[in-house]
């Protein structure tokens, strides 16, 4: 992505935000969360994708079809809108995007760190719970928590937080011992 177009997503974020939290706290949390699953939604379904950034098809046509996934989950009027107003001006590409940038500000707002954990197997609502818990306290605030599956790390967890990485999977330990075999120490 282009640098003006990472400008332009900065700013559709920063005003976007400014509205939700005009309407209340809770607003800008759920805008972050409806962003986020628009966002994973297009990127995980090509033909979507295809459709929102294909030059053949009009403007119109592609906003439509995003609008359409938006309204069929119940989305707020705030996603609604703003889908609407990328799409009046030719922006719809800039949605992944803008949805980073803004869960970032609405983080940094509410001092909200964001955590990645990846596993081996998915966690069970009580394990990410008390991971959740663990890593607050350690922390020290509320965190968002992203969970990703990769059956390469064998078992364990790696988690990203705060600019570093904790790896307690079985890969990262058996990549250790090969780097000290390799050493010799």
């Amino acid at each position: 992505m282009s640098e003006m177009s990472r400008a332009q997503a900065q700013q559709y974020a920063r005003a976007v935000l400014v509205l939700a939290e005009e309407r209340g706290g809770e607003e800008s949390i759920r805008l972050r969360r409806e962003l986020r699953h628009l966002a994973t939604h297009v990127e995980r379904h090509p033909v979507l994708r295809a459709a929102i950034e294909h030059p053949g098809i009009d403007s119109e046509s592609r906003g439509r079809a995003l609008v359409a996934v938006v309204e069929s989950g119940g989305a707020s009027e705030l996603l609604t809108r703003l889908v609407g107003l990328l799409t009046a001006r030719d922006h719809l590409s800039l949605l992944p995007t803008l949805a980073e940038i803004y869960a970032a500000l609405v983080n940094a707002a509410r001092g909200i760190i964001p955590a990645e954990v990846t596993g081996a197997v998915a966690l069970t609502r009580e394990q990410e719970e008390a991971l959740v818990a663990a890593l607050e306290a350690r922390a020290g605030g509320e965190l968002e928590l992203a969970t990703n599956v990769d059956p390469r790390v064998l078992g364990g967890l790696r988690v990203k937080m705060g600019g570093k990485t904790y790896d307690g999977t079985v890969q990262g330990r058996l990549a250790a011992l090969r780097r000290s075999l390799a050493s010799g120490s």
